[in-house]
Order: C-alpha cells, then sequence, then structure tokens
C-alpha cells in the first residue's frame, strides 16, 4: 500500500534478501529485478514464473502465486495513508509537474478535506499523474475504498497470508520486524533478524519537526485526527466501515496500544507464514 512506510519495507526485504542470496524483485530495483507492474497488469504472471521475493507491491497485483505463496500483507490506517497521500500529491514526490505548481498547487489550495474525500470515491479519477498515489494505474487500482476492499477479498483471509501493520513497525520495530523475518522461513532466522536490525536501527525515527517537504514528513499514527475536519473524519468511518473493523482500528486494544489487533476470522495470528511480501 502507498505511504504506508513501504521504502522502509523495500529496504528490509533487501537486507533480507542480500544476506540470504534470495533473488529480490522490486519496483524499487534495476532490470532484470525490477517488477514489471504494467505488463503484470496486461496479462503476464510475472510472479509465478520466477522464484524470489517480490515487493514491496503498493496495490494488488493478480498472480496465480496467491494460491501457494508466503503472503506477507503490510497495511496502515487508510485515514492516514489519505492524509499522507495529500502531502505527497501536492508537495514530496518528483513528478512531471513540479510541487505545489499546476494541478498540484490546485489541488493544495483546494485543501485536505477535498482530496481524501476525492480519492476515496469515483472522484478520484480526477486527480492527474503519480506522485504517491498509485494514479499511474487508476483503472486496474480504484479509488482507496476499492483497494483496501479488494485486499479484504483477495488476500487477507488466505491462510498463507500474515497481516501485518505500519503502526506496528513504528510503535514496535522489534516485534514487526521478526514476523516479517519470520516469513522467509529460513534456518537462521535470528541471525538475519540481528543484522537487519542493527541495519535498520534508525528507521523509524520520529522527524524532530513535520516537514510537508520531506518523505519521511510525519510517521506517528493517528495524523488524521489533527489534519481533517470531524464532518471528514465521520465519512470516511462511514465508507471505510467495514475495512477498519476487519483491520482492528474499531478494537479497543488499537485505541489501547496503537496497533491494530484485526478480527480473529483474519490471518492475524497465523505469524508463521510469508516470503512474497505485499
Amino acid at each position: 500500500m502507498h505511504k504506508a512506510g513501504s521504502m522502509v519495507l523495500h529496504r528490509v526485504l533487501k537486507d533480507i534478501c542480500d544476506h540470504n542470496h534470495i533473488r529480490y524483485h522490486s519496483e524499487n530495483q534495476p532490470d532484470p529485478d525490477r517488477l514489471p507492474v504494467r505488463k503484470i497488469f496486461a496479462g503476464k504472471d510475472y510472479i509465478s514464473k520466477h522464484n524470489g521475493c517480490f515487493g514491496p507491491i503498493r496495490f494488488f497485483l493478480p498472480s496465480r502465486a496467491l494460491e501457494s505463496a508466503n503472503i506477507v500483507l503490510h497495511l496502515r490506517d487508510p485515514r492516514d495513508v489519505l492524509t499522507s497521500m495529500f502531502y505527497s500529491y501536492c508537495f514530496m514526490h518528483r513528478g512531471p509537474v513540479p510541487a505545489n505548481t499546476g494541478i498540484r498547487k490546485e489541488v493544495a489550495d483546494a485543501g485536505i478535506d477535498e482530496f481524501v474525500l476525492g480519492m476515496s470515491s469515483d472522484e478520484f479519477v480526477r486527480y492527474e499523474g503519480d506522485y504517491g498515489t498509485g494514479g499511474n494505474y487508476k483503472k486496474e487500482i480504484g479509488n482507496m475504498v476499492e483497494r483496501y476492499e479488494r485486499y479484504l477479498r483477495e488476500v487477507v483471509a488466505r491462510p498463507n497470508a500474515t497481516l501485518l501493520s505500519y503502526e506496528e513497525m513504528v510503535l514496535d520495530f522489534p516485534s514487526w520486524l521478526r514476523q516479517v523475518v519470520a516469513g522467509f522461513k529460513l534456518e537462521n532466522n535470528e541471525e538475519t533478524y540481528r543484522v537487519v536490525a542493527f541495519e535498520r536501527r534508525a528507521e523509524t525515527e520520529k522527524p524532530a519537526l513535520e516537514n510537508v517537504w520531506s518523505h519521511k514528513r510525519k510517521v506517528t499514527p493517528g495524523d488524521y485526527k489533527e489534519k481533517l475536519k470531524a464532518e471528514t473524519i465521520a465519512e470516511l468511518n462511514r465508507r471505510f466501515a467495514s475495512v477498519l473493523e476487519a483491520l482492528g482500528y474499531t478494537s479497543e486494544a488499537y485505541s489501547l496500544s496503537g496497533i491494530p489487533h484485526p478480527r480473529e476470522e483474519t490471518p492475524s495470528s497465523n505469524r508463521s507464514t510469508s516470503s512474497s511480501p505485499v
């Protein structure tokens, strides 16, 4: 998922793969290991025809491999994702239109509330370009509600899927990292964990001050509560109601710890899977 710490996940996956000589396929890798997303959407089942680790994949990609692959699904509260997307779209990400000019300035001037409501409805098609939103694949991935609902439908209930959260990554990085490493089913789990933990010990340090121009603008969960109007939050809660409940963002445990605890029918307690993180 975009805006869910995917670059931290990328560096962690690459560390694990490098240490264990596993081929790593990613949009962040150069050819020939660059994940050919457009070709996959056009019908090429790249994932099922190759071995190794694939990730981070920032939206659902179809593949026959989903039936048997070990999957780590790493998600974030959609309300925070949308909030972070606004700053990426308007200020942070590079692209054909410079930050805070043209359409990007128009969106910034219209305000964050209009943006998050637009991105979670059929209005999302009017946001031109990508800029950290997945906009290059609008037709294939849909609006933000549709993206989360597809994860619930296609991935979350699978017995070979492990559900992890951005919130745990930020608030309890060692626990989150152990579960990611465990997903690879390595013989040297503990050694790999120590190597990656040392390399990535500063990854989730919070910036001293919020900076809308920085890729690491603000990592604290619950940012949407400070940025959005009460009526906007209420509408997002309505649109994402089933998603928030399924992923544990309405649980008492989440309100107390800041880490979501998905409802029992999701595979959140099945922590022993995955070598193909999403």
